[in-house]
């Protein structure tokens, strides 16, 4: 039971970090603008849209896989997210 629970928690915080990216595709990100950078916009675009599918497949996983499934969500999640931190250190202004 306590890994469903955290695995909700970690779930909100994907589709936190996504509604985060995709409301913000339009107006200023952080130092950046996607505006400006439309490599910048489309990722934004794709990580959002990455980060929702990988919640839908969390929930699904937590409610009709095994405890160990959920790694999946873990690690998808945390590669994803990680992959964009690393794109956005990259960014030349």
């Amino acid at each position: 039971m306590a890994i469903k629970i955290l695995m909700l928690i970690f779930i909100i915080f994907l589709l936190a970090l996504a509604y985060n990216l995709w409301s913000h595709r339009n107006s200023k990100f952080l130092i950046y603008s996607p505006n400006e950078n439309l490599t910048l916009r489309s990722v934004m675009i794709i990580t959002a849209v990455l980060l929702v599918l990988i919640s839908i497949a969390g929930v699904i996983i937590m409610i009709i896989g095994s405890k160990e499934a959920n790694f999946i969500t873990l690690i998808l999640g945390s590669v994803v997210a990680a992959g964009f931190s690393i794109y956005l250190a990259n960014i030349r202004r």
